[in-house]
């Protein structure tokens, strides 16, 4: 049968993404790791729909969105900077 491979997880840019990530930085587990392109576009890109979260508020529904936003990239920007098998 197959072997059970046990991962190392990469604490340091995890913990840069989450603890940042807290205070609505997200992105520097990744500029941490030398990944420069994709730090600036995680930041970018979450302040960006962030924006348009805050103006779905007039309609109700970003009172929704915007945390659900926020979970999603606590989730899936620390998931990545684990992921990343880099040099």
């Amino acid at each position: 049968m197959g072997e059970l491979v046990k991962r190392e997880v990469k604490w340091v840019p995890v913990l840069l993404e989450l603890i940042p990530g807290w205070f609505q930085i997200f992105g520097v587990g990744h500029l941490y790791q030398g990944r420069i392109g994709m730090g600036v576009f995680i930041m970018v890109s979450y302040w960006l729909l962030q924006g348009i979260n805050a103006f779905l508020t007039m309609f109700l529904i970003g009172f929704i969105t915007g945390p659900l936003t926020w979970l999603f990239y606590m989730i899936a920007s620390a998931q990545n900077a684990n992921d990343y098998q880099g040099d």
